[in-house]
């Protein structure tokens, strides 16, 4: 243990002694700051201790719902038939909030949906007559391509009966030329050159037979091609090829056709089916749902309006609550997701809400806040509630309210204390316990009675952690219950009074001054042993 130093009663004469008699137990202390002056101040003492310690931030905010939703319709010009709600109603997510007369968007289904059945009605009758003219031309090339194939075998035949004729004419000729070249006889060789001259006759025409058969044949087999565009025949039976080139020209026309009205019919058919959509949608949009559940805080129309947009109903969340404040830029880099907080608000006295930094503002202008609208209930959820915004001043800072009070209501005012750091079950003192020796050493004064303060000893302690008022301290000597010698100030109970005016947190539950008195912003946590110790004005 290091040794404790007593402290020798003074000797230098009975004229300090007087002094000090006459003083009221005066003592002279150098206060901490930067006044290095010697301050007159009363002695007291506090008992020794061991507290909760924490460093903290202080701030107001406001106390807003976990979740906003502004909710509207996309219909315009609908009458209300039925607010189904008030303000103040606990709604369901999904509920019915108003219904309007949808009569006329009824009326227009009912209308869509008749031309579908037109569209496809007509559609269905051109794809039928497209089908028929198809299976018509069809019909005609096949009754072509027979009439083609029997003008074929008819022009065959009438070749070979041809070329038969001929080689007979030609024999007949060649035996009558025979005869004449042999008869003796004038008169037999004048009758032979007869017959000769009108075989020769037949043959002639049985040639230009045999060449109009063969010629009739050959333009036949040229045109019953089925894909042939040929639509002129030079010979006696080329009629069919000319019926058949017709025939399929007829089927690619009606082919065409077909495709055609086929197209036609779903355009027309998916342009009907948009409108039957787009009629049922905007029925479906006259369903006017809460997208969450909660409280309705604001009604934008009554019954018998006429409703051309906007703001129909307002919905919290207040089965959450968070705190929107700011934060001054002095302490703004040592707030961050995810720290804890301590909230305090007229409605629940002393009670300690927790709560956890959910958002904080990259800047001064950026805000958390996002004001939520959903059509006929649709949208997400929302964590921000929307009615605030960040200001010049500070940085905006978003604490959820960890802890469930039936007691706590949107717009209450709440005080919070931001959590930096924290010392549990530690021995701590006010700055002004805490003193320097001779060797530079930090010490306390320790009375021998909570009465008598003029007879006390030095203790070496080692400080700890730091709030706005008190310092932890830890040494081997420390005890629970030691009277520490503080410094007074003569205006005590005023500036006591003072700050409990502004100190939200009586017995020093949360200690220090929260409400932004001397020091700023800051605050400090000294526990449930810091009871009558709001703290000295904060240098």
């Amino acid at each position: 243990m290091k040794a404790i130093k007593r402290h020798k009663k003074l000797v230098i004469g009975l004229f300090v002694v007087i002094i000090a008699a006459a003083a009221g137990l005066t003592v002279f202390f150098r206060t901490r700051g930067t006044n290095t002056e010697a301050k007159e101040v009363k002695q007291n003492t506090i008992s020794l201790s061991k507290q909760t310690l924490t460093e903290s931030i202080s701030a107001t905010g406001t106390i807003e719902s976990g979740a906003s939703k502004t909710v509207s319709a996309d219909v315009n010009g609908l009458t209300v038939k039925k607010v189904k709600v008030s303000v103040g109603d606990s709604v369901k997510k999904g509920q019915k909030l108003v219904t309007f007369d949808k009569s006329s968007l009824e009326e227009a289904l009912e209308e869509a949906k008749e031309n579908l059945a037109n569209a496809k009605s007509e559609a269905s009758q051109s794809i039928a007559d497209a089908k028929e003219q198809l299976s018509e031309a069809q019909s005609a090339y096949t009754a072509a391509k027979k009439e083609a194939a029997q003008a074929k075998a008819q022009a065959k035949k009438a070749k070979a009966q041809a070329k038969k004729a001929l080689q007979k004419a030609q024999k007949k000729v060649t035996s009558l030329q025979k005869k004449v070249n042999a008869a003796k006889d004038e008169q037999t060789k004048r009758e032979l050159e007869e017959q000769l001259t009108k075989a020769q006759e037949e043959l002639t025409q049985a040639r230009t037979a045999y060449e109009n058969a063969s010629s009739g044949t050959t333009s036949t087999q040229t045109t019953t091609s089925v894909t042939s565009n040929t639509s002129n025949t030079t010979g006696n039976n080329g009629n069919g090829g000319n019926n058949t080139s017709t025939s399929t020209s007829a089927i690619k026309t009606a082919k065409s056709n077909l495709k055609n009205a086929q197209n036609s019919a779903k355009k027309s058919i998916k342009e009907a089916q948009k409108q039957v959509d787009e009629a049922k949608k905007n029925l479906e949009k006259c369903v006017v749902t809460a997208p969450i559940s909660g409280i309705i805080t604001a009604v934008g129309v009554e019954d018998g309006d006429t409703y051309s947009g906007g703001t129909l109903f307002q919905i919290e969340d207040t089965s959450s609550f968070q705190v929107t404040t700011t934060v001054d830029e002095y302490d703004i880099s040592n707030v961050s997701v995810g720290q804890k907080a301590v909230i305090l608000t007229e409605a629940t006295d002393n009670e300690e809400i927790n709560g956890e930094i959910t958002f904080v503002a990259p800047s001064t202008s950026a805000t958390a806040s996002v004001t939520s609208s959903g059509s006929s209930g649709g949208g997400g959820d929302s964590g921000m509630s929307g009615s605030s915004s960040s200001s010049s001043d500070g940085y905006e800072v978003v604490i959820n309210i960890t802890d469930k009070n039936d007691k706590l209501k949107m717009g209450m005012t709440a005080k919070c204390s931001i959590i930096l750091n924290q010392a549990s079950d530690v021995f701590a003192v006010p700055y002004d316990a805490v003193h320097k020796d001779d060797n530079g050493n930090d010490v306390i004064y320790v009375a021998k009675s909570e009465s008598d303060t003029s007879d006390y000893e030095e203790v070496q302690v080692t400080k700890g952690m730091e709030s706005d008022y008190y310092v932890e301290i830890s040494g081997d000597s420390l005890e629970e219950g030691m009277f520490v010698v503080i410094p007074t100030d003569e205006t005590e109970s005023s500036s006591d009074s003072d700050s409990n005016d502004n100190n939200m947190f009586p017995g020093g539950n949360m200690g220090g001054n929260m409400g932004g008195g001397p020091g700023g912003n800051r605050g400090n946590h000294s526990g449930n042993n810091g009871g009558g110790m709001g703290g000295p004005p904060s240098n």
